[in-house]
């Protein structure tokens, strides 16, 4: 059965594949990262897009599962800046695949593709920090079982129609949603630390938020357009009144994040 990878003339809108461009937005926007994430993405998304197109609707759910794997990587490795102290205790008992203990290194990840050396259902391990639910995260090892499955050679296909790809992909879809209700609250203590860090001069190098909000907060975090809403969406008059004299440098950034959110189309 042929992919078709090299055979596309006129590609799909992202729109035009059930949750792909909802998936997307949850994916980091810009990263900074020692792999090429954001052509790595891209690259996947390419396969997502070819393979719908022509009704190989089995491979185009497994570029799919490689961008939820994307996700859960990207969160699990914010769950460590964020929560540092639970995560370090929680990766004490993560193992490696065998003959790659040597590896791992997460402790102090600086790709998100450092996660790849743990097992996929030992990863959902890790939001239990964030307190998602017991079926939450079920869920994610169900979706890496039913990829299990199918990535072996069986001589069948398991996904045929684009009716069996809309309830796979929802089910992605479904526990993305899941993780990332749970990570707001992770984001807002996180963003209201670097807002505070900015004001007390602690990026001197920033002249103006623009620069520090692109570099520092997007690309630097791995922040996600969902993410970054999260953050536009965050009031910043509880921290005036905590901190009077950052009243300025506080109402500049939220104008510096919404101008952002616009001009790219976000909101």
């Amino acid at each position: 059965m042929d992919c078709g990878v090299n055979n596309v003339s006129e590609p799909l809108e992202y729109t035009e594949v059930p949750f792909l461009n909802e998936i997307l937005s949850y994916l980091p926007i810009d990263p900074v990262d020692d792999e090429d994430v954001s052509n790595y993405i891209q690259n996947v998304t390419n396969l997502v897009l070819v393979n719908f197109k022509y009704g190989q609707y089995q491979f185009a759910y497994f570029g799919i599962h490689l961008l939820y794997m994307t996700y859960i990587y990207a969160t699990a490795w914010k769950i460590g800046q964020i929560s540092s102290e639970r995560y370090k205790d929680a990766i004490v008992f993560a193992r490696a695949y065998n003959g790659r203990e040597a590896e791992l290194k997460i402790e102090d990840a600086d790709s998100i593709f450092a996660y790849s050396l743990i097992p996929e259902k030992d990863i959902a391990k890790l939001f239990k920090i964030i307190d998602l639910e017991k079926t939450h995260i079920k869920s994610v090892n169900d979706i890496v079982i039913t990829r299990n499955d199918m990535a072996h050679a069986t001589g069948r296909f398991d996904i045929l129609t684009e009716e069996a790809f809309l309830i796979k992909a929802s089910s992605v879809h479904e526990s993305v949603i899941a993780i990332h209700n749970c990570m707001e609250k992770q984001i807002r203590k996180w963003y209201a630390e670097v807002l505070l860090s900015f004001c007390a001069g602690e990026y001197d190098a920033y002249d103006k938020p623009e620069e520090f909000i692109s570099e520092q907060v997007i690309q630097n975090f791995k922040l996600s357009v969902a993410e970054l809403l999260i953050c536009n969406e965050m009031s910043v008059s509880t921290l005036i009144t905590q901190h009077r004299g950052y009243q300025a440098k506080l109402k500049s950034f939220k104008k510096a994040v919404t101008a952002l959110c616009e001009d790219r189309g976000y909101i």
